[in-house]
């Protein structure tokens, strides 16, 4: 293809709005990396100086990438709005984490979560733990999920764009690692705070134009009907077991066992996950926090934006595809046909821009969470100690670009975004209990860990290649809940069998972190400590509200949004109310803070 013919797919205003975003970012860029070569306080947790709404818009803008509308597109066509509990699930533990886990990961003053592990445990098994850690969640959790963004932005383009995938890969991925290399976490966050803007009003403003194309809200919901998709609608599974199947049928666990599968999400899921105590990019943004305060807030309002805001506009379009693309091969694309459809000339360009913006947040955090693994938690303190910090910048800088490498590789050799996601949920189902009970049980160890990590990923991986006991149709809802029980007879029975952390590091670390929960023998050694401001009791009380408040406030928007006026009214007087009252325990804490 020609270069005159590959611009001319575009209009030269959508040409222009794309180039603007690109210019937006290198300035950007440029602006920072002096700031970020400084040290890898700087580089890596913006020299922990972030004000709440920054730290917070950028945890939202890194949970949603490219690939976010694209797979809930995927899931609202092929098993409806109640599959985006798969998801939604996950704000019950993003509100615990909130709550009482963001307070004592920026009490801890750790650079990633990783470096956790030596400032809780001690000798040769926490130190061994924290470099398999750090190659382990890089390879596990970071590669996977940068190999299904750079999917995304894959189909994306090749919706927009006659290029195949290796042109578009190199493209989107080759620009985004410059910029990574060059900002650190500073520029990350900046540019977070304009692709959260950006993509909020393009996806509001796609979902709009798709609506309108098939007759407007009333107009689709009766189409649906008409069309044999009225079950797409429903919110919930279907609570009969007549209708819902045996109890572990069906591709996923999901289309033959709905209720087995649902009630797998909402009580074993949330806390089940690699994500238990906050989840690796939200902990460096809690790090990167100015103070413990600072990291509550800014989690709050990542949940918040998360799960209430941001939904509705990708399941609106997933919906009206129904009628306009009602046999299309790929569910997943047919968010990115819509835009080309049906936007207009500069709108399109605003869209691009946004997804290229989604995409570049998501990637950049990945990369610089990867770099920082693997220069601060074994680089530096394995293999080369005592250099100058601008040696370990340059480091993070080399090591960004082979972590960027693998997942690369991994995209190449997937089709669905959908499968990826669900990999990494099932290969990481059995490690969650461990990470919150690190926080409260002062008996766990660095053996505990490391059994749990060996258990969930060997078993994961069990039940994906068995062909009796696991593989691509076995359901999903059975592989996280066997998963999660050998997993725990696991780590739980090395626990026991191994020696408990030394002491003097149990009380270095009670004394510094103030954790809540079973520290009794530690806390008659360490003798007085202040307590943690508001004990548990207060975090768990808080946690509860705002579960209420953001559920409410998801649920009532969709009813409203879907004319159904009677619980779309009553769900948004009880997130009202509740949104109140959060809003207010908040303001009085900061009221009492300043005397």
């Amino acid at each position: 293809m020609s270069v005159a013919s590959f611009f001319a797919q575009l209009h030269w205003i959508d040409w222009a709005v794309l180039a603007l975003y690109f210019a937006f970012t290198l300035v950007v860029g440029l602006y920072f990396v002096r700031r970020a070569s400084s040290s890898t306080q700087e580089f890596f947790v913006s020299g922990r100086n972030l004000p709440w709404w920054l730290a917070g818009t950028s945890m939202v803008a890194t949970s949603f990438s490219v690939d976010t509308p694209l797979v809930v597109t995927g899931w609202v066509r092929t098993q409806g709005i109640q599959r985006n509990w798969i998801w939604w699930c996950l704000a019950i533990g993003g509100m615990l984490a909130a709550f009482v886990f963001a307070q004592l990961w920026r009490r801890s003053e750790v650079m990633t979560d990783v470096e956790l592990t030596e400032l809780r445990y001690s000798g040769r098994p926490a130190a061994a733990l924290r470099g398999i850690r750090a190659v382990y969640m890089t390879l596990y959790a970071n590669c996977l999920t940068m190999a299904w963004v750079t999917l995304a932005m894959v189909k994306v383009f090749g919706a927009v764009f006659d290029i195949g995938p290796l042109t578009a890969t190199l493209f989107a991925a080759g620009l985004t690692l410059a910029y990574a290399m060059l900002a650190g976490l500073w520029g990350v966050v900046v540019t977070d705070l304009v692709q959260f803007a950006l993509a909020t009003v393009g996806a509001v403003v796609l979902a709009v134009f798709v609506v309108d194309a098939v007759g407007g809200l009333d107009a689709m919901v009766a189409q649906l009907h008409v069309a044999g998709h009225g079950d797409a609608l429903a919110f919930l599974p279907p609570l009969d077991a007549a209708q819902s199947g045996s109890v572990w049928d069906g591709p996923l666990g999901w289309s033959g066992t709905a209720l087995a599968t649902f009630l797998v999400l909402i009580t074993i899921q949330w806390w089940a996950n690699k994500n238990a105590d906050g989840g690796a990019v939200v902990i460096q943004r809690m790090a990167a926090s100015k103070d413990e305060r600072a990291a509550v807030l800014a989690t709050l309002w990542f949940q918040i934006a998360n799960y209430a805001l941001r939904p509705w506009p990708w399941i609106l379009v997933a919906l009206a595809s129904l009628l306009l693309y009602p046999d299309i091969a790929d569910p997943e694309m047919a968010y990115p046909r819509a835009m080309v459809d049906f936007l207009p000339v500069g709108l399109l360009g605003l869209m691009l821009a946004s997804l290229v913006a989604a995409f570049m947040s998501t990637l950049t955090s990945f990369i610089n969470l990867s770099a920082a693994y693997l220069v601060n938690d074994l680089y530096r303190p394995f293999l080369v100690r005592d250099r100058s910090e601008r040696h370990y910048v340059t480091a993070g800088r080399l090591a960004s670009g082979l972590a960027l490498a693998v997942g690369i590789t991994i995209s190449f050799f997937a089709d669905s975004i959908s499968q990826l996601f669900l990999l990494l949920l099932t290969l990481g189902a059995g490690i969650g209990l461990v990470y919150i009970a690190r926080w409260f049980w002062w008996r766990v160890n660095a053996w505990s860990e490391i059994a749990a990590m060996i258990a969930s990923a060997g078993i994961g991986f069990a039940l994906g290649m068995s062909p009796k006991w696991g593989g691509p149709t076995f359901p999903f809802a059975a592989k996280v809940t066997l998963n999660l029980i050998g997993s725990t007879i696991v780590w739980v029975s090395v626990t026991f069998l191994t020696p408990p952390v030394a002491m003097e590091k149990l009380v270095e670390f009670y004394r510094r972190v103030r954790p809540p929960g079973w520290w009794g023998p530690v806390r008659d050694v360490a003798g007085d400590v202040a307590p943690s401001p508001g004990g548990l009791r207060y975090g768990v009380r808080m946690w509860v509200l705002s579960v209420v408040f953001v559920y409410a406030a998801l649920f009532g928007s969709g009813k409203l949004l879907l004319l159904e006026w009677g619980w779309g009214l009553a769900l948004a007087a009880v997130a009202i109310v509740t949104g109140w009252v959060l809003f207010r325990q908040l303001a009085r804490e900061r009221l009492a803070a300043l005397f």
